[in-house]
């Protein structure tokens, strides 16, 4: 077998014509975003909840994270305005904590943007996350959750 020396993507190799890391995945400062959004007990099928504006170029960690035990739809839908289950789509019931990347999975180290499924960096830099009320509200409820991400 041949003895190889290969680099990360974290490493640049001039010689080798492997470009400059990606910023974010080198020196990304870490940000949290922690919030709480409510629903009430009439909202209706189609209902949006803006959750949080982020930079697009931002990669999202495996802590991001979504309590659902007291939300008020059956199903747990989270993405943009484009696409309402972009990020996820789970049954309420799948667990009390939803958390959309997994460490090592297909959205692991991916750009925002890219995560939630758009074709190019959106031109203004940000892309925002919603939640969504699939069907009519079993009940009234809230949603606390914490979006971590890192970021130039």
């Amino acid at each position: 077998m041949p003895v190889v020396s290969k680099v990360s993507n974290l490493v640049t190799d001039r010689i080798n014509n492997i470009p400059n890391a990606d910023p974010e995945l080198v020196r990304g400062r870490p940000v949290v975003a922690t919030g709480t959004v409510a629903n009430a007990v009439d909202d209706s099928a189609g209902s949006t909840y803006h959750l949080v504006d982020i930079p697009a170029h931002a990669i999202l960690d495996s802590r991001t994270a979504f309590a659902v035990t007291n939300w008020g739809f059956a199903t747990v839908q989270i993405g943009t305005l484009e696409d309402p289950d972009a990020l996820i789509s789970v049954a309420k019931s799948a667990g009390a904590t939803v958390a959309p990347i997994a460490f090592g999975d297909a959205k692991h180290g991916l750009p925002a943007w890219q995560v939630l499924g758009y074709a190019a960096e959106p031109k203004d830099g940000i892309v925002s996350l919603y939640a969504y009320g699939p069907a009519n509200a079993a009940g009234a409820g809230s949603m606390p959750f914490e979006i971590h991400y890192r970021a130039r």
